[in-house]
């Protein structure tokens, strides 16, 4: 008896790989549905049933495409996040959002980062911020980038601003940050006086920002510093000590 040919085998499985490819994102790209279905939409606070992020943790274990979903779901979030039409709700899933796609991918640090930043600093809900973060130091306990950031959302609710500045700063200069957050730190170099630094920040959104209207609110940000440096000429001077 002649051994089996594997040659129509190997021949084929390309083939095979590339449809069971397109099939997991095509199934990928419905975890939003899957997640949210419309019932929940409905409500003014978005809670996630258990029931359901447990199912779509279990199915991503079990058919061995952890990361793949959690990746893919983690791009649906930060376009959740992006899509200025949900300010209407004040991103009211996002914590959820993120929540589970820490679950999919515990190890990957700028969920927790980008989550904490804007619903500490954005959207101003500080518990939800430090809940992800403590998760995230749970399951990435050498993560100091984590605990820095922790520790500095506890400085939001006190007049203290001058000890966020350095974390502020250290964020939105990473490639993960959320957008907003850079508008935030302008914001705050002005709350603390630092009205140089808060013009090179608009300066730099006016020229290179990527809608019309970050624009306009970059000119208009301009137009209200240089009115402030105008009756305090001083001002320049002072910030050489920064």
């Amino acid at each position: 008896m002649s051994a089996p040919s594997y040659g129509g085998w190997w021949r084929a499985a390309p083939a095979v790989l590339f449809v069971l490819f397109v099939s997991q994102a095509f199934l990928s790209s419905r975890l939003r549905d899957w997640v949210h279905p419309t019932s929940f939409q409905a409500s003014p606070v978005q809670r996630m049933d258990k029931t359901i992020a447990s199912t779509l943790r279990a199915v991503a274990y079990l058919t061995g495409t952890k990361v793949l979903v959690g990746h893919v779901f983690w791009i649906q979030v930060i376009q959740y996040y992006g899509d200025d039409d949900n300010a209407v709700t004040r991103w009211a899933r996002l914590y959820d959002d993120c929540s589970l796609a820490s679950d999919l991918n515990p190890q990957f640090i700028s969920i927790y980062t980008f989550g904490a930043n804007a619903l500490a600093f954005h959207l101003k809900r500080i518990d939800q911020a430090a809940r992800l973060l403590e998760k995230g130091i749970k399951a990435n306990p050498d993560a100091q980038r984590l605990k820095y950031l922790l520790a500095a959302i506890g400085y939001r609710n006190t007049d203290n601003d001058k000890m966020i500045i350095p974390v502020l700063e250290e964020e939105a200069s990473r490639p993960d940050a959320p957008p907003m957050l850079v508008n935030i730190l302008a914001n705050t170099y002005q709350k603390v006086g630092r009205y140089q630094d808060a013009v090179k920040i608009w300066q730099e959104l006016l020229k290179d920002g990527d809608t019309d209207e970050k624009r306009i609110v970059a000119a208009q940000k301009l137009q209200e510093l240089y009115a402030i440096l105008k009756k305090e000429p001083i001002e320049p001077l002072r910030q050489k000590g920064h």
